[in-house]
């Protein structure tokens, strides 16, 4: 009995110790969700986003059709050409340090930063991406 007893106490406590730490990491989230959001309305154009929104869509088009009639370089000059021309404007640079201040708490949020680094359409080809 004593031994059935000291089980349900520890599962209890891991319970406890774990809700709370899923209560604590998603405190953290909404914290950085928040914090994210105020850096892009005080730093970041509105209507940049819609822009942005839709000229990656039709580049990504252009460069999917580019690639499937074989016209590799092309695809890749034209990914290279979007990427420097995003790196360089000050509203994409601006949505970066947003995205940066959710560090780990956010997944993925590193991976969407990387996407736009020129070293990584230099190492591999747009192309074979898709």
């Amino acid at each position: 009995m004593r031994k059935y007893l000291t089980l349900v106490i520890t599962f209890c406590v891991m319970t406890a110790s774990s809700t709370l730490t899923l209560a604590n990491q998603h405190e953290q989230m909404m914290q950085g969700m928040m914090q994210m959001q105020r850096c892009m309305a005080e730093n970041v154009d509105a209507s940049y986003l819609e822009s942005m929104s839709k000229s990656g869509e039709a580049i990504a088009n252009k460069i999917e059709q580019m690639c499937q009639a074989g016209q590799r370089k092309q695809a890749q000059d034209t990914a290279m050409d979007y990427a420097k021309k995003m790196q360089s404007d000050k509203n994409f640079q601006a949505l970066q340090k947003c995205m940066a201040q959710m560090g780990d708490i956010l997944p993925n949020s590193q991976s969407l930063q990387d996407n736009f680094i020129m070293d990584d359409l230099n190492k591999n080809h747009v192309c074979d991406d898709l």
